[in-house]
């Protein structure tokens, strides 16, 4: 989500396990980010590099991306920088764009929707799906970005079934 990344401080973000905590907040806070509960993101190794160019890098202290004035990046930035450049489009087409790619290759419509952060509204459902499927997240993040930087496609849907129940 927009507002999650162009928030994101580096003490949330563990570069040797390749993870991105988001915390629990509750409610909206003051610095824009609201979670129920606490997310893990796994970060591909495109992720990495994008990480690693930042001028906060060496520090890694504070805000991972900020503004040419070290300040924090305005939300209206980013519902702009299509058109700054030259693009036709809107910066949700980038999370529709991800859920068709998921579609058409076959991945498992829960662990597409957690990946985008989506939980489920039925609260009895909620109340019992309380696994974040991080591994299988983990696993289509690699495949999509290996598809978003090289637009080579892998076969998603033999990889990324839905995850085994435990028995009961």
């Amino acid at each position: 989500r927009p507002s999650e990344v162009r928030l994101m401080k580096w003490s949330d973000v563990d570069i040797q396990t390749k993870v991105w905590t988001i915390k629990k907040s509750g409610v909206k806070g003051d610095d824009g980010r609201k979670s129920k509960k606490e997310w893990l993101i796994p970060l591909t190794s495109a992720a990495i590099k994008i990480l690693k160019a930042q001028p906060s890098f060496a520090q890694q202290r504070g805000l991972v991306f900020t503004t040419n004035g070290k300040k924090e990046i305005p939300d209206a930035y980013l519902s702009s920088i299509n058109a700054v450049l030259g693009f036709d489009g809107v910066a949700h087409g980038f999370r529709t764009t991800f859920k068709i790619w998921c579609q058409v290759h076959g991945v498992n419509d829960e662990v597409s929707e957690l990946s985008l952060k989506h939980t489920n509204t039925d609260a009895t459902r909620a109340a019992y799906a309380r696994s974040q499927l991080f591994d299988a997240r983990k696993k289509l993040l690699t495949f999509y970005s290996k598809y978003a930087t090289t637009g080579q496609s892998i076969p998603t849907a033999s990889v990324i079934p839905m995850p085994k129940r435990a028995s009961q």
